[in-house]
């Protein structure tokens, strides 16, 4: 999956879209992106079975796309964990550098960055890190 189908499930995760229906100008307005570009993406994500979109309404994740959100989410936290921690940035620096790297890491990756952070449960900004996936 590319980074930037991955940012728009993010996107509709963050903005309620697990349980509800997110407009596409909520997420083309998130994005910084045109109404047309997210009406784009809006068909290739339900090719690939990550939303359910009702034209001219919005969006919902499929349980895969809730999925897929809650690990981007997990591997941006736990990057930022890293970065503050064992790299020494401050926390206001890490959120660009977690967003390149959250779309690169494997599961095996994120599985062993966790345990040498002795598995944490916050990022730096004090948001959870999800574990139910």
């Amino acid at each position: 999956m590319t980074p930037n189908k991955e940012d728009y499930i993010k996107v509709i995760y963050k903005l309620g879209g697990a349980e509800n229906i997110v407009s596409n100008k909520n997420i083309a307005s998130t994005l910084h992106v045109s109404g047309a570009s997210t009406t784009e993406m809006m068909n290739k994500l339900v090719k690939s079975n990550m939303i359910e979109y009702i034209p001219y309404q919005g969006a919902k994740l499929t349980t895969g796309g809730i999925k897929v959100a809650k690990e981007l989410i997990r591997n941006h936290r736990i990057w930022e964990v890293f970065l503050v921690q064992a790299l020494g940035f401050e926390k206001h620096e890490v959120h660009e550098q977690a967003e390149l790297l959250e779309h690169v890491s494997s599961d095996e990756l994120i599985k062993r960055l966790s345990k040498f952070l002795n598995t944490p449960t916050h990022c730096p900004h004090g948001s959870e890190i999800p574990t139910d996936i």
